[in-house]
């Protein structure tokens, strides 16, 4: 594993976490609205779409602006010295690459587990929701698998141009 990989995975462990908090916050404000009744009309569908809405479209758009804006990184990658940049050149991402590549990173992934949830919860089940959560699950594993061998650029690299860069670590901008 390359040095440059291993710092991806630990940036990736950061931003996780705070993803993990935000997460955490909306989870306790749904279950306040849950336990209140405010939320008792809404099944399982409808929870887990306002779930998508508010978690998932959020924290991608949030990478999506780290990204594209002008330190080029999410807190993880800022922290470590790592920068997202288009490949080939080196330019600065784009805000539609950026949402992209993090539709595909993140995006794709939870909408998988969301619609293998939603499958399981109103009875579909079977096959179909196993299929689902078993694809949210190697999706990301794709991912990781794809960041340890070769160049180190995953697979929503590859599809969406681009590639990270290292810089020093706590530097605010990547050298132009």
């Amino acid at each position: 594993m390359t040095s440059t990989a291993q710092r991806r995975l630990r940036a990736g462990l950061i931003d996780l976490a705070l993803m993990l908090v935000w997460a955490l916050l909306v989870g306790a404000l749904a279950l306040g609205l849950l336990t209140s009744g405010a939320l008792a009309g809404v099944g399982p569908l409808g929870l887990n779409l306002a779930g998508m809405a508010a978690v998932v479209l959020p924290v991608t758009i949030g990478l999506t602006v780290l990204e594209a804006g002008r330190y080029e990184a999410t807190p993880g990658k800022l922290k470590l010295g790592l920068r997202v940049r288009r490949d080939p050149g080196g330019e600065r991402i784009s805000w539609g690459r950026s949402f992209v590549r993090n539709l595909l990173k993140l995006g794709l992934p939870w909408l998988l587990l969301h619609l293998a949830t939603i499958t399981a919860t109103i009875g579909a089940g079977g096959a179909a929701a196993w299929v689902g959560a078993l694809l949210a699950v190697a999706v990301p594993g794709a991912y990781v698998g794809s960041l340890l061998r070769g160049d180190g650029r995953t697979i929503y690299d590859h599809l969406a141009g681009t590639m990270v860069i290292s810089t020093e670590p706590g530097r605010r901008f990547a050298a132009d």
